[in-house]
């Protein structure tokens, strides 16, 4: 509240030493374990650093006293920010766990700049809605609904498994292929190749029945993924159901693999009401 206030973020180190210590990709991971250890619910901001306006250099680190030794390589340096963080070149808030270690690629980084997006909550899938129709039903649902999100394997975007009580139609828009995997009402599964090639079999516009327990992530190797989701009616949080990995696999023993790298262990399954 007191950056978005003041415009920028401040940490305590920019008063006590002149600087902000950062981190780049690798580096997050470990910094916590040292520094943070216990602290619950920490999250980590994704800069651009082209949109920094304080000076920003590489220099080696300086452990605090209370800090566990993180086993540097050496000649090892990190980013130190000379200066408040300007808001803008915040580009996303992603939580600790969802981290990879993989730097962001430019290309991607240039979509984090020009979309803004949000953070889906129990998935953390990127997202922007882009049209909320101002048509509604008496219980307030809109008559349709249109969203672009983003799959990057380095900021840990994917979505996991969840149902919706209306059809959903998927757009691929631009980057790498993704694939949709489907746990149908009947037992049987079914995986959707989709992507901007039609001729190499991958699907620009697939329509996801309601009711039809969905999770989508990039294949091996790909960096990012632009797509889009439309609904009719709209997309609201009373829709939306996440699917936990026991349950999931109680019945869909066969995509055991799949179901528990994307569905959901722990937490909530319903999204807060606030969302929308």
């Amino acid at each position: 509240m007191q950056a978005r206030a003041a415009g920028a973020y401040r940490a305590d180190s920019l008063g006590r030493e002149g600087f902000i210590h950062l981190s780049r990709a690798h580096q997050v991971v470990p910094t916590a374990a040292a520094y943070f250890a216990g602290v619950p619910d920490l999250v980590v901001l994704v800069i651009d650093p082209t949109l920094l306006t304080a000076p920003l250099v590489y220099e080696p680190p300086a452990p605090l006293p209370s800090a566990a030794p993180k086993n540097d390589a050496p000649g090892e340096l990190y980013p130190h920010c000379y200066g408040p963080i300007d808001l803008a070149a915040i580009v996303d808030v992603m939580e600790l766990a969802h981290m990879s270690g993989l730097a962001v690629h430019v290309d991607t980084m240039a979509l984090l700049r020009q979309y803004r997006f949000h953070r889906l909550p129990i998935e953390g899938t990127l997202y922007r809605e882009t049209w909320r129709s101002d048509d509604a039903d008496t219980a307030g649902t809109p008559a349709g609904t249109a969203m672009i999100g983003c799959y990057a394997e380095s900021l840990g975007s994917v979505s996991r498994f969840h149902r919706l009580t209306h059809d959903e139609v998927w757009h691929a828009y631009a980057g790498d292929p993704f694939v949709l995997y489907l746990l149908h009402a009947d037992g049987c599964t079914s995986d959707v190749l989709m992507g901007t090639d039609p001729l190499a079999g991958q699907q620009v516009q697939f329509v996801v029945p309601a009711g039809t327990w969905q999770a989508g992530c990039l294949l091996p190797g790909g960096r990012h993924a632009l797509f889009g989701c439309t609904m009719a009616p709209g997309f609201t949080p009373a829709c939306f159901e996440a699917g936990r990995v026991d349950d999931l696999t109680t019945r869909y023993p066969q995509r055991a693999d799949i179901i528990a790298q994307l569905g959901v262990t722990d937490g909530a399954t319903r999204l807060p009401d606030t969302l929308a």
